[in-house]
C-alpha cells in the first residue's frame, strides 16, 4: 500500500501538469458529448497503462534509443498540428447528431488518446524512473500499479474535459467561445514545433 501511495502521489503531479494528454481532451470538448469525452479520456488512460507495463517488463529500455523517442515526437506532433488545423477550420461548435453516439467516432477518438499517451516523451521515462527508485513493483506490483494508473488517468481527463468544455465556457459568456478555440489552437501547435525543434537540434 505505500508504495501505490507513493506512486499514486508521483502521477498526481505528472497528470496536473499541462501536456499535450490534456491538449487532446480540451480538442474533443469543444464538442462534448460523455461518450466522446470517455472515449479519448479512456484511450489516455490506456496508453499511460501500457506504458506502466512497458516499464514494470523491462522493455522499456529499448524507448531509451534516440530514433523511438524522435519518431514519438514526430507522431505526437502530426498528432497535435492535426488537431489545431481541424479546430480552427471547424465552423461551428456544434457536431452533426449523427456523429454523437457513433461507435466509429468514438473508437477513433480511443486511438487518438491511445497514441497520444503512447508517444508523449514523458510517459515511459517517468515509469521507468518510478520503477528504478521503487524496484519491488517488479515482484507483484506491476499489475496494480497498471490498474492504478488507468483509473487515475480516466478519472482526471474525463473531470478536465467536462469542467474545459465549451459548454461551461458558453454558460459562463459566450463571447468566450471563439477566443478560447483559437487560444488552444494556438497551445497545440506550439507544443507540436516545440517537440520538433527539440529533436532537430
Amino acid at each position: 500500500m505505500p508504495l501505490l501511495t507513493s506512486l499514486a502521489l508521483s502521477y498526481s503531479l505528472v497528470l496536473i501538469a499541462p501536456g499535450p494528454n490534456l491538449l487532446v481532451v480540451l480538442r474533443v470538448a469543444v464538442n462534448p458529448s460523455w461518450g466522446r469525452l470517455l472515449s479519448v479520456a479512456a484511450g489516455i488512460a490506456s496508453g499511460a497503462a501500457i506504458a506502466c507495463c512497458l516499464a514494470a517488463m523491462g522493455t522499456a529500455t529499448v524507448y531509451t534509443g534516440e530514433g523511438l523517442e524522435s519518431w514519438g515526437s514526430m507522431v505526437l506532433s502530426f498528432i497535435l498540428l492535426y488537431s489545431a488545423i481541424r479546430l480552427l477550420r471547424h465552423p461551428s461548435g456544434s457536431n452533426p447528431s449523427r456523429e454523437v453516439g457513433s461507435n466509429t467516432v468514438n473508437l477513433r477518438l480511443y486511438g487518438l488518446g491511445l497514441a497520444t499517451a503512447l508517444c508523449n516523451p514523458l510517459s515511459i521515462p517517468f515509469f521507468v524512473s518510478i520503477y528504478i527508485a521503487q524496484p519491488d513493483f517488479r515482484t507483484g506490483m506491476g499489475g496494480a500499479a497498471s490498474c492504478l494508473i488507468f483509473v487515475m488517468a480516466l478519472s482526471w481527463f474525463t473531470l478536465m474535459g467536462r469542467i474545459f468544455s465549451m459548454t461551461a465556457i458558453r454558460r459562463l459568456d459566450p463571447a468566450w467561445y471563439r477566443p478560447a478555440r483559437a487560444i488552444l489552437a494556438a497551445a497545440m501547435g506550439l507544443y507540436a514545433f516545440t517537440l520538433l525543434y527539440a529533436h532537430s537540434i
